[in-house]
């Protein structure tokens, strides 16, 4: 029985090693350190000196932060690890890590930087491929959780503890994984969230796939070392299979409440009418009930008119045309222009966030393209949102 479970403690320490990818020539432990107090950092707006550390208080013009210090980093080879400390920082907000490089001082570059379970939290960034030469700045940009909330409800007060570059070692590279494995994580906007890497960049293998190959080995090698029935062995397979299980549910369950607790904090003080009115598109739902309201001002029915969509971006098209619902609505991406010169009767077409299209107010004609114009009559000229009728019956 000794030499089974020095077998699986030895397969343990292996894989771990494995999915960490901790390098043999590396020191177990940093030999260098050169920390940051928050103090250190200016903020454009709302920093106060909290001890060592910068409590944000306000809001920039961003509904975040954005907090920068200058240094002098002669190698950023020899500082792989960044570790930094950030204490209550809201659900609904997400951090960045930017730095400038000394040989291309006006680029800014930023890392997404994952929420770590407690306020201290690592990263690698030797995986980063422009951490590289002398870096002249630092900083860390705070913003609302993109596209999940209300930007303008968002913020909430904060405090920069510190930041700390560490050299190469095994407990660094150890607590950047360990960040990336624990960390927490907003809705990721796809149509599944699961346990995997569904959001942001894969910094480091999968925990599952460890789990599920150090319980194999584990079973392996019980079933080896020690004598054992059929049946004895089947319940050991069962009982090794439920206990994984059982650690998956509870992970999936606390990234599930994560994710909700962003929502919680916008949403829980609001009555139903308040949160269908408090969204992270506010501005593309006041417009689609803008172009609704101009669409029965018209004399259509906005559930039943023609309307062409296009916008700035896949996701505002979308969404915009979501809001819109359930007008007969059809991207312009997808639909081209077919639609407006095939149709015999008149269809509306409406734009957000686009430049402003070719249209001739005197001649009533709006151009789609180079050779082709329509009839057209302007509804909406009200930035970021444009409304045109276009058909033979448009013109007054």
């Amino acid at each position: 029985m000794r030499r089974a479970l020095a077998a699986i403690v030895l397969v343990w320490f292996l894989l771990i090693g494995i999915f960490v990818e901790i390098s043999p020539f590396q020191s177990p432990w940093p030999q260098q350190r050169y920390a940051l107090e928050g103090a250190e950092f200016a903020a454009l707006t709302g920093g106060q000196i909290d001890g060592s550390g910068l409590a944000i208080t306000t809001a920039d013009e961003n509904y975040g932060a954005l907090l920068v210090r200058g240094v002098e980093i002669a190698d950023a080879a020899q500082w792989p690890v960044l570790r930094y400390r950030i204490d209550s920082l809201a659900p609904s907000l997400e951090v960045a890590f930017l730095y400038r490089r000394a040989d291309s001082p006006g680029d800014v570059r930023t890392v997404n930087l994952t929420r770590s379970r407690g306020a201290t939290g690592s990263i690698d960034l030797s995986r980063e491929s422009d951490w590289r030469g002398a870096i002249s700045e630092i900083g860390f940009a705070v913003y609302p959780v993109t596209q999940s909330v209300p930007p303008e409800q968002a913020f909430r007060p904060f405090v920069l503890r510190g930041a700390e570059f560490w050299s190469p070692s095994w407990i660094g590279r150890g607590a950047a994984v360990a960040t990336e494995w624990s960390g927490r994580r907003a809705w990721s906007l796809m149509s599944i969230s699961a346990l995997g890497p569904d959001n942001g960049v894969v910094r480091a293998r999968s925990p599952v796939l460890l789990l599920a190959l150090g319980l194999s080995f584990t079973l392996l090698l019980l079933t080896q070392f020690t004598p054992a029935t059929r049946s004895r062995t089947v319940r050991v397979i069962f009982a090794a299979v439920a206990v994984a299980w059982i650690m998956l549910d509870l992970r999936w369950s606390l990234s599930f409440a994560d994710r909700h607790a962003a929502t919680r904090q916008i949403y829980a003080p609001l009555d139903w009418p308040q949160r269908q009115q408090q969204l992270a598109d506010a501005d593309v739902l006041a417009a689609a009930h803008s172009a609704r309201q101009a669409l029965r001002d018209d004399g259509a029915d906005p559930d039943r008119v023609r309307l062409l969509v296009d916008a700035k971006s896949d996701f505002l098209r979308a969404r915009f045309i979501y809001h819109l619902a359930p007008a007969r609505t059809g991207p312009l991406n997808l639909t081209g222009w077919r639609v407006a010169t095939a149709e015999t009767g008149p269809i509306y077409f409406a734009t957000f966030e686009q430049p402003e299209p070719m249209f001739d107010a005197a001649d009533s004609r709006l151009r789609l393209d180079d050779d082709i114009s329509v009839p057209a009559r302007q509804l909406i000229d009200v930035p970021p949102l444009r409304l045109y009728r276009i058909g033979p019956e448009s013109p007054p």
